[in-house]
C-alpha cells in the first residue's frame, strides 16, 4: 500500500523483489502484479518459493539464487528495465546479509521510486549494537544516495517489533502525495498506522 500510494495508484510500474518466500501470503508485490499489471522481477535463495510462485500462478519473472551472487546490473538489463525502477525490496536473512545485499547494488546507476528495507531491528538473536550499526549503515548509504527516509522502525504488530525503513525518491514522488505522510527516523509503529493516519 504504501507503494501505491506514493505513486499514486501507478499502473504498469516495475519493480525488483529481493526475498520473496510465498507468492501470495505477506508479499509486496503481490498486489501490484495481479491487480496494477506492474512488471518485475523476485530474488529468492529456495527453490520452494519459485514453485508457489509457479503454482499460485505469478506471471513475472522469478530467480532462484543467493541475492549476493547475483549480477544486477546484468539482470535489470534482461529484464527490461531502464536506469529507473518504480520500486525495490530488500529483504533476506540475516539483517547482516541484507546490508550485504545493498551494498551490491548498483545505485550509482539505477534509481527506485521507492524503497523497502528490512532491518530486522527487533531480532532478539542479534547484539543491539550489532543491530543498530547494521541499521544506521543501512540509513547512510541510502541518504547518501538522496533517498529520503520517511518511515523508520515501521513495525507489524506493535511498537516492539520494528523490523523495516522505508523510503522515497524526493526527486520522483509528488511532494503533495509525499506531505500526506509522516516522516521519521524514528516512527516506530504500525504499518497500518502509517499508511492510515495522513495529515
Amino acid at each position: 500500500m504504501l507503494v501505491l500510494s506514493m505513486l499514486n495508484g501507478k499502473r504498469n510500474g516495475t519493480y525488483v523483489e529481493i526475498g520473496a518466500q510465498d507468492a501470495i501470503l505477506i508479499n509486496n508485490t503481490y498486489l501490484l502484479e495481479s491487480h496494477f499489471q506492474w512488471k518485475g522481477v523476485s530474488i529468492d535463495i529456495d527453490e520452494n518459493s519459485r514453485s508457489s510462485f509457479k503454482t499460485r500462478g505469478r506471471k513475472n519473472s522469478f530467480v532462484v539464487n543467493d541475492a549476493l551472487r547475483v549480477d544486477y546490473e546484468r539482470l535489470f538489463r534482461e529484464n527490461g528495465f531502464g536506469n529507473h525502477i518504480d520500486y525495490l525490496q530488500l529483504d533476506i536473512d540475516p539483517q547482516s546479509q541484507t546490508l550485504a545485499c545493498l551494498k551490491k547494488l548498483p545505485l550509482d546507476r539505477y534509481r527506485f521510486s521507492v524503497i523497502t528495507y528490512e532491518t530486522d531491528f527487533y531480532d532478539p538473536s542479534i547484539n543491539v549494537k550489532e543491530s543498530k550499526r547494521n541499521r544506521d549503515e543501512s540509513r547512510a548509504i541510502l541518504l547518501s544516495h538522496g533517498y529520503e527516509l520517511v518511515g523508520g522502525n515501521i513495525a507489524i504488530l506493535n511498537r516492539s517489533d520494528p523490523f523495516e525503513d522505508w523510503y522515497i525518491d524526493p526527486q520522483v514522488i509528488d511532494k503533495k502525495i509525499a506531505a500526506l505522510f509522516p516522516s521519521s527516523t524514528e516512527y516506530n509503529n504500525k504499518a497500518e498506522s502509517y499508511i492510515l493516519t495522513q495529515r
